[in-house]
């Protein structure tokens, strides 16, 4: 069961009236979506009001074509989709659009990916940079917390962060004690409705807050350095983005057990592997074509 003020708040968001501005704001930010461009969401479209049934209607009202994942989340099924569909834009996870550049380049496929939102969470700048740069690519960003309902921010492409949906939501910073923190400093996210400010909670990821006008000219407020999951492990948070920076790793999970850290590496055979840190257990295997699906998408996971 997640935060019951996040189980609130996501309740409020998929009142139909709720629903239909969120729609809205979504196709508002998609300034660079066109007619006729074919968009591939990785997300699972398996509830009334989820962020995947969200987004292909606001795909759908630029006059765009929305192609969505049915039942197989294989990594390898991900990339012949991406692939057979011709999308030119891609609307996923951080980690899981990081994974299939990685696959595609691994596997000799082209993908026509020009165009790409980072979802639920945005990416850290070194990983919105590699993966423009290596498909060459533009990017974006959408907060929406738990890939949810709750869309609170988006990007505006003109430079790194996310401008809040200020007239929904506000978000303030905190230490580990819960005491806000000055802006600029990075610290804990809480979300918070503008309307209702007692429903609040805390996302699990780290961020820094600038009030400062953007390129773009907008007066919002600024997410800055969103780091997914690292709220309450650090260091843990930055082992896991280490891992993730080799092109020969496709995938990892890990965990603090009773003993330490606890990983599993999924990396492409052949290619060379990075010096792994200490830790209590450790599994690093090949990719498996025929079995391997995202971890992103396994529930329980940590996803730093």
């Amino acid at each position: 069961m997640d935060h019951p003020a996040f189980e609130k708040m996501a309740e409020l968001a998929r009142m139909p009236e709720t629903l239909e501005k969120s729609i809205e704001y979504l196709a508002e930010k998609m300034t660079f979506l066109k007619k006729g461009d074919i968009v591939f969401i990785c997300f699972a479209k398996d509830k009334p009001g989820s962020f995947a049934e969200l987004m292909e209607k606001a795909v759908e009202r630029k006059e765009a074509k929305a192609v969505l994942v049915e039942k197989d989340w294989r990594w390898m099924t991900l990339l012949r989709l991406a692939f057979s569909s011709r999308a030119n834009v891609i609307v996923a996870p951080p980690l899981v659009v990081l994974g299939l550049m990685k696959l595609a380049r691994y596997k000799g496929t082209p993908l026509y990916i020009r165009k790409v939102v980072t979802a639920g969470y945005p990416c850290l700048d070194w990983m919105a940079e590699g993966i423009a740069r290596i498909l060459d690519c533009e990017t974006w960003g959408c907060f929406a917390p738990r890939g949810n309902c709750v869309v609170a921010g988006f990007s505006c492409g003109k430079s790194f962060g996310v401008h809040l949906r200020d007239d929904v939501y506000g978000v303030r910073i905190v230490d580990e004690k819960g005491a806000a923190l000055p802006d600029g400093e990075p610290g804990e996210m809480v979300l918070f409705l503008k309307d209702q400010p007692e429903i609040a909670f805390p996302v699990g990821d780290r961020a820094r807050l600038v009030r400062e006008p953007c390129a773009c000219g907008g007066q919002q407020l600024r997410l800055m350095d969103i780091c997914h999951g690292s709220a309450s492990d650090p260091e843990l948070a930055q082992v896991g983005q280490d891992l993730m920076s080799w092109t020969s790793i496709l995938d990892c999970r890990l965990s603090r057990g009773n003993y330490g850290v606890e990983m599993e590496i999924v990396t492409f055979p052949g290619e060379k592997q990075p010096k792994l840190p200490a830790c209590a257990k450790r599994l690093v295997r090949a990719w498996n074509p025929e079995k391997d699906e995202p971890f992103f998408y396994v529930p329980g996971v940590n996803k730093y």
